[in-house]
This record gives structure tokens, sequence and C-alpha cells, in this order.
């Protein structure tokens, strides 16, 4: 991996280039100008270097072949294009040897992550071994993308976390925006959202100072999404909007998607249902056969798009993107993106088959990596049940969504399975102040008065994360679900 301001990098190289004949040193030279160019956004000019790197080399000099395609895997990913993947996958062929087994897995990974998973599976083994023999830039860097493509989620954090010590003590600011990016979204799906947001923010920061464009629209995006599952909106909207301005999302369709997420996210907390669904539909093409507008990215959006449809009456267009969704991920998904499928089946089923469907998503044991998406499903069924008149069974499904809700502070989300739990008879109401543990209690009450965490932390000689953690305690405890109720909350007690 490279460090320095890509159009530092971008600069040398081609100086570089320009003044030996050496075919390796221009080779290396075009490598480091490629990587300059993809982390500023220009994927077509990245992949025409390091693509035509790694074909000229793939016979003289295989290690750094590899190299070039485990580099220019990253473009093709970012940009989506068919071509591109076809192009890596052409080009991947021509290589032997297996030297670089994480670089090999991660390239692998990046051309077809759903439909060759034993091989990639096999891969990932001989990857693994590699990094326990030693832990190398080269190795957990390819690892940590190929762990997180292929949703092994908790490897993905654990390689991605042990990717950013090393970088740190090496001091590689270009590099270091791009992996905290990817341990910030591996941190989001694993349901680590106080983590994913430190990590987005310190991402941001090292991309404007390294130049790295795909990192700050990114972590852009993925603090919009952040504050629209915990229900601010307006600011959702406002920071999704800021992150891609002056960008052209057509040259990285995972980008164009991860924005059309964070704005449909947006628009479903705030109950405009109707442009949730355009926002989410922008996600998969209008063809007579939808597809993926980003083969992987798009995919997992699809349990939202089901439950935007139903509330927006586009179920019948939904179900025509699940169904094309469906015979493109046979015959064997991994359990998450399974669940997903479940999921949306469901939600866009009108017979009682759907029940089904709903214990599908549920039942394997492998989707508890995936919090948030597990508390969803939960939610879907839990209404689906009580609105069959089947409270009993609802309320488990319904009390397990809330907990993962309120841990999470998805407020919005919090709300609905707490009113669905009244419908369905379960007693709701926030319990008695005075179950506040001492700290508790001092917390809520330096929160009431308009401290930030980091002010109540430096009084109290806390983090502020552990702050943020009793005051996600506090909350379901006064029954309250914003940090404005506070006071009122307090008040009430006090005078009762």
């Amino acid at each position: 991996m490279f460090a320095g301001h890509p159009q530092w990098v971008g600069e040398l190289s081609g100086r570089v280039g320009g003044l030996t004949e050496d075919p390796r040193l221009r080779a290396e030279a075009s490598l480091l100008g490629g990587w300059a160019l993809g982390v500023t956004l220009r994927h077509e000019e990245a992949l025409a270097l390091l693509l035509g790197v790694a074909e000229a080399t793939a016979a003289s000099a295989p290690d750094l072949a590899l190299g070039a395609l485990s580099t220019a895997a990253t473009s093709v990913y970012n940009s989506g294009a068919p071509r591109h993947r076809a192009e890596l996958d052409r080009i991947s062929g021509l290589i032997d040897g297996d030297d670089d087994p994480a670089g090999r897995l991660w390239t692998l990974a990046v051309v077809d992550p759903v439909h060759e998973r034993p091989l990639l599976e096999r891969h990932l083994a001989a990857g693994l071994t590699a990094l326990a023999r030693e832990e190398s830039l080269g190795n957990l860097t390819a690892l940590g993308g190929a762990t997180w493509i292929l949703d092994e989620t908790e490897q993905a954090v654990r390689v991605l976390g042990l990717t950013m010590d090393l970088l740190r003590r090496a001091g590689s600011a270009g590099t270091n925006a791009t992996v905290t990016q990817a341990l910030a979204l591996a941190l989001f799906e694993n349901g680590s959202w106080t983590a994913a947001e430190d990590a987005a923010h310190e991402a941001f920061w090292m991309a404007t100072e390294a130049g790295a464009d795909n990192v700050t629209v990114g972590s852009g995006l993925l603090r919009a999404t952040l504050r629209a599952l915990r229900g601010d909106a307006a600011a959702a909207r406002s920071e999704a909007v800021l992150a891609v301005r002056g960008v052209d999302l057509r040259r990285s369709l995972s980008l164009q998607v991860r924005h059309r997420h964070a704005m449909g996210m947006a628009a479903f907390a705030a109950g405009d249902h109707a442009d949730a669904y355009e926002q989410l539909r922008a996600a998969f093409t209008r063809d007579f056969r939808p597809a993926p507008v980003h083969y992987h990215a798009s995919l997992y959006y699809l349990g939202d798009l089901a439950a935007a449809a139903v509330r927006a009456g586009r179920a019948g267009d939904a179900r025509t993107v699940a169904d094309a969704v469906r015979q493109d991920l046979k015959p064997d998904p991994s359990p998450r993106l399974a669940a997903v499928l479940h999921r949306a089946t469901a939600l866009l089923t009108d017979t009682d088959d759907a029940e089904q469907h709903f214990r599908a998503a549920l039942d394997d044991p492998a989707t508890d990596c995936w919090p948030f998406e597990k508390a969803l499903a939960h939610l879907d069924f839990g209404e689906w049940l009580r609105r069959r008149r089947r409270s009993a069974e609802a309320r488990p499904h319904l009390n397990a969504a809330l907990e993962c809700f309120q841990r999470l502070d998805a407020r919005p989300w919090t709300e609905r399975a707490t009113a669905e739990l009244r419908a369905a008879g379960a007693a709701t109401g926030p319990a008695p102040v005075g179950e506040l543990t001492p700290q508790e209690r001092q917390i809520a009450e330096l929160a009431a008065q308009g401290l930030t965490n980091r002010d109540i932390a430096a009084r109290l000689y806390l983090s502020p994360r552990t702050v943020g953690y009793h005051l996600h305690k506090v909350f379901p405890k006064l029954g309250i679900t914003a940090r404005a109720q506070l006071r009122d909350a307090l008040t009430q007690e006090d005078q009762g």
C-alpha cells in the first residue's frame, strides 16, 4: 500500500516513469500512479494504468502483477462497471502462482463475491493462514477488504483493526484513511455504531488531508446514514447532499447507491415513505428485469426497499426487483444476503407463506452478526403476527427488536417497536427514575442541563464513550428517546 498525498504520488510516479528504462521500475511507478488516481475517484484512468501493468508483468513478474491487480480491485469495486470486473477477471487468469493468497482472494472476491463462495472460502482459509505467519500490511489490507465483501464481518473488524494498528505505527496517512473507512463500514454493519461514527469522522479528516476523495464522500455518507437511523432526518439529508456535492456519482456506482440509501433512510425516518421508496428503488435499474445498480452494494438494501414499498403502495414494483434478485443470488448466497432476501420476500408476500420467510430470516444464528438488520426482521415479523391477532407470539419478537433499537439509539424504530408492543398488550411505560443508578442519575441531570457528552466526561473524569453508554441505558428507563426530553422526565419524577 502507499503513503502520501495522491496528487504528489501521481506526479512522482510520472517523473519516475520518465527517468528510467527499467521495466520493473516503470511498472511500479505506474502502480503508484494508478493508486493515486483511484483514491481521487478517477477510476477509469486508474484502471487503464493498473490493469495494463498487471497484464504486461503477468508472466515476467507475477508478484508485481498481483500487486497491481489487488490495487486495481479497489477501483473496480468502487466503479462497479461490469466491463471493469470482466477485465479484472480476465487478467487474473493470466497470472500463475499463489505467493499472495490475500491479494488473490481480494481480487477474486471483487470479481464475484456472490456466486463463487466455495472457491472464495478456500482462498480465505489460505489468506488467514498466511496472516497467522506474517502480519504484513499488504496481507492485512487485502484480507480486511475480502472478509468485509464476503460478509465475514466479525473477521473484517478484527483484521481491519490489526491493519490500523500497523498503519498507525507506519504513519501512512492516505492508506490510513482508506482502511479506517473500511473499518467504519464493518463496525456499522456489526452494530458498533458509536465506534463506526468515530472511525468515519477520523477517516474523513485523514482523507481531507490526504486528498482521498473516495473516502471523504464515503465517510460523509456513512455519517448521514447514522443520523437518519437515529432519527435526525433533516441533518441526514443535509449531510448526504453535502457529501456528494460536485462529485460525478456515475464514476462510482458504490457511492451512488450508498447515497441513495442514506437519502432513503432519512425519508423513512421522516415518515415520507413515497420518497424513501423512490430513493431506495434507484439502487436497482428500471429494466424489464431489474438488476442491482452496483453488483454488490445494492443487494443489501433490498429489505429496506420492501419495507418502504409496502408503506408507499409500491409492493408490486418492489416484487419484480425481489424476484430478479432471488434468481440472481442462486444457489448459495451468504447467510446475510439470504436473510435480507427472506425479509424482503416476507414483506412482499400477501399470503400466509410470509411466515416461513420471516422465520428463515431469523432462524440462522449466523445473522446475529448484523444486529440492526436482524432487529428489523424481528419488528416486521412481530407486526405481521400482531395484525393476525397472534399477540402473544408477536411480543418476543417486538421485545427483541426494541432492545436492539434502544441499544443503538435507532429512535424512529424504537418508537415503532414501542407502539407495536403496546398494541400487542405489553406494558411499555417508563421505569421509575429511582431505578437509575447514582451515576446514571448524575449523568442524566448534567445532560438535562445542556452539557455535551465531552463536557460531562471532563467533569466526572470519564470518557465521552462511557457517558454515551450510560445515556443509552438511561433513555429507555425514563421512557424517552431524545436528549431534549431529559429535563421534563426528571422533573416529573421529582414532583411525583
